[in-house]
């Protein structure tokens, strides 16, 4: 049975942040008895913390998390192993590698939505029921494997270190190579192509941003102030097709964001590791760095916010993040957290309609990404007319546009969506072509009569 947190000897282990005087985020297995796991805090320091994000780092914990969890079931010390040079064999490998499948959730008794499937089979000619154990998608595995191929290289290299011998290093070797063989063969669907099974009917994020507006009465918020807080988040996220780490990491401070004059726009920073930010779990940009135009009324939204709902917030002014927690209560003030946005703010405005259900936040970056495409095919249609003044705007002219508009490092970033918009234009053509043959098929047979 799994435990959520897990326990090795008379242990428990908890994946928690620390925060250091610097701002530093370190994530870290933490025991019951304040001490963190001594070889997953080595692994981290040594091998992790110089190269990788704070995120990837508190992903390869978790993963590291579940897999302590089968040398428990399976009384093992692997550490300890290593040190009198006993190496994996190909069966504890492939136990490995379908312990690390399994969907966690599910022993966690959290993912009411997916419960064990039954699948029914003939046993000398009587149904009976087994139970299956759900597992996560091929990338989650690869992902997972890959992190304990690299702990358990780094373990037994630690455990060998004072051994100097070259046969217990190829035997280390060798054992790498057989862990990283097991991950799955070939890449799993990305967010793009499970968004794309799941087309939202069109008019559904313009109703939706409808009943956000903070007078719509509809609108599932209380009080005035978290109604125009939550109705500004939305609005960002859909006309700057902005992450929601970014969304949530924009500052106040004047160098980025300017809400007067002839150009207004916002700056989506990088705070990694900011000494202002009180929230271990730090929302924080993925991309690059870059200034965004916003329209007139965006930004008189946003001044009054600033000037009529957060400046007069306890506790706001400690921090230069923009939207806070209006609450009373020993968060009010603080930078609104990621749990907050993704367990309470959006779930309550899902809440109103059925059909909003469907709407993630991911879905507004790809909204304004099918909006850009759409803005750009009516440019060049207009541009064929000499007297509409619109210059065609080539295909390396809209990957760039749209590569620093969404903060990719790349062009190639974009061709997912520059995909999906071809896709799409194609499917409405072939139907309507459909459509047009349907139509002359049925108006020919009432010319003969047949109708």
């Amino acid at each position: 049975m799994y435990e959520e947190n897990v326990r090795l000897g008379c242990t428990v282990y908890k994946l928690d942040r620390l925060i250091f005087a610097n701002g530093e985020r370190y994530p870290v297995l933490m025991g019951n008895d304040g001490m963190p796991h001594f070889l997953a805090t080595l692994w981290v320091t040594t091998k992790l913390r110089s190269s990788l994000s704070v995120n990837t780092i508190s992903n390869r914990l978790g993963a590291l998390k579940w897999f302590l969890q089968w040398e428990e079931n399976k009384h093992r010390d692997l550490f300890s192993e290593f040190q009198k040079g006993k190496f994996l064999s190909d069966t504890d490998i492939d136990n490995i590698r379908e312990h690390l499948s399994h969907d966690i959730s599910h022993f966690k008794g959290l993912a009411k939505s997916k419960k064990t499937r039954d699948k029914v089979i003939d046993l000398f000619n009587t149904p009976r029921l087994i139970s299956v154990t759900p597992t996560v998608g091929r990338n989650n595995i690869y992902n997972r494997v890959t992190a304990i191929a690299s702990y358990l290289d780094f373990i037994a290299r630690v455990a060998v270190q004072n051994c100097n011998s070259t046969k217990l290093l190829t035997e280390i070797n060798s054992m790498n190579k057989r862990i990283l063989a097991v991950r799955p063969k070939g890449k799993g669907k990305n967010v793009l192509d499970k968004l794309d099974g799941k087309d939202l009917p069109d008019g559904l994020i313009e109703e939706f941003m409808a009943v956000a507006q903070f007078d719509h009465p509809k609108n599932p918020f209380k009080h005035a102030s978290t109604k125009k807080r939550n109705h500004l988040m939305f609005l960002l996220l859909k006309e700057l097709g902005i992450r929601r780490g970014e969304l949530l990491s924009l500052s106040i401070e004047s160098n980025f964001l300017m809400l007067h004059g002839p150009q207004k726009f916002i700056w989506v920073k990088r705070h990694h590791d900011d000494i202002y930010d009180p929230r271990k779990n730090q929302p924080v940009a993925k991309t690059k760095e870059r200034m965004l135009r916003i329209r007139d009324e965006t930004a008189a939204l946003i001044d009054d916010y600033i000037i009529n709902i957060r400046a007069k917030t306890p506790n706001a002014n400690k921090h230069p993040y923009l939207f806070v927690t209006h609450r009373k209560g020993k968060t009010q003030g603080q930078p609104i957290s990621t749990s907050t946005f993704d367990s309470i703010i959006v779930p309550t405005m899902k809440s109103v309609d059925e059909r909003f259900k469907s709407i993630h936040p991911h879905y507004f970056r790809h909204n304004w990404n099918q909006w850009f495409s759409e803005i750009i095919d009516k440019n060049n249609d207009l541009s064929k007319d000499p007297n509409s003044n619109r210059n065609f705007i080539s295909s390396s002219e809209e990957a760039k546009s749209r590569m620093y508009q969404m903060g990719h490092t790349s062009e190639s970033s974009a061709k997912p969506y520059v995909e999906r918009h071809i896709r799409n234009k194609t499917n409405k053509l072939v139907l309507e072509e459909q459509e047009e043959l349907q139509r002359l098929i049925i108006e020919s047979q009432k010319n003969r009569g047949y109708e």
